[in-house]
């Protein structure tokens, strides 16, 4: 009977991190997991994993996302993904960015004040004019964010009612073929945040060193993030990563599989544990 990994300190670590370290222990032969940015070390990465041939591997886990979508997503979900409405219709609110989100639940009200008086259910129908609201005018000419009325929906018929406000989802034509994933991948790797886990993994003393990263929804082009969340496609190239990383894992969000790729054996799919798509950060 194979004799279970040994994990070292693992409750320690945050339930993102967790997560993907039991991952690579499931996909992995390893012997051994413990937990290495802990107790003081400086620069250490999350995880120091011990290979079952007695290779170590390095392991970092950080996100990827849009600027200001994971904050965006937090501060959305504090409220329940509901605001109140003032009106008589339901209504949903797509908030296109983090910008957007401070003037629109200052004005949101007034907007359906306004349309709901006009007996109109989309906004950009009334907020070119000339003479529209300014509140009017900013959400349909400035803003990034949609807003939808339903007069057949009527609040008062609503267990709960209030506006549904959730991010604003993309949209366009899919990449089945996954042929624009590393050029993408490559504009996403400029965040600053992710040269610095590359340096930490290049510093690491290890056999290997491998980079978890947990994809947000908006981290990349839609065509491409829909067909790494719905399908099984695998790239059709190598990642652009430096040449101290050996292993690169990608986890999207609301997907069943992660995806790892190594130097030697490409690209490959796994499942995430018990088919439960990998969770996001909440903070």
């Amino acid at each position: 009977m194979t004799e279970q990994p040994r994990l070292i300190g693992i409750d320690r670590l945050c339930r993102q991190e967790r997560e993907a370290c039991l991952i690579a222990v499931r996909v992995l032969e390893v012997a051994e997991a413990e937990a290495w940015d802990v107790g003081g070390r400086q620069g250490a990465v999350d995880v120091m994993l011990t290979l079952e041939d007695g290779r170590k591997a390095a392991f970092e886990v950080t996100n990827l996302a849009a600027e200001g979508a994971l904050k965006l997503a937090m501060l959305l979900a504090k409220d329940n993904h509901k605001w109140s409405v003032p009106g008589a219709w339901f209504w949903t609110i797509e908030i296109g960015s983090l910008e957007d989100l401070g003037r629109l639940k200052g004005c949101y009200d007034n907007i359906i004040r306004i349309c709901e008086g006009a007996g109109v259910a989309y906004p950009e129908e009334i907020g070119w004019s000339e003479s529209a609201d300014p509140d009017l005018q900013w959400l349909v000419q400035v803003s990034l964010s949609v807003m939808t009325g339903y007069p057949e929906q009527l609040a008062k018929d609503m267990k709960n009612p209030g506006a549904m406000v959730v991010p604003r989802a993309g949209g366009g034509v899919i990449d089945e073929s996954m042929t624009g994933f590393a050029a993408a991948l490559s504009e996403a790797f400029k965040r600053p945040h992710i040269q610095e886990h590359f340096d930490k993994l290049a510093r690491a003393d290890a056999d290997e060193r491998h980079l978890f990263i947990p994809l947000h929804d908006s981290a990349l082009p839609f065509g491409i993030s829909s067909e790494l969340v719905f399908e099984d496609t695998l790239p059709p190239e190598p990642p652009p990563v430096p040449d101290s990383v050996t292993h690169l894992w990608l986890a999207p969000a609301g997907s069943r599989r992660v995806l790892l790729w190594s130097r030697g054996e490409g690209w490959r799919n796994f499942p995430t544990k018990a088919a439960t798509p990998f969770p996001m950060p909440r903070r």
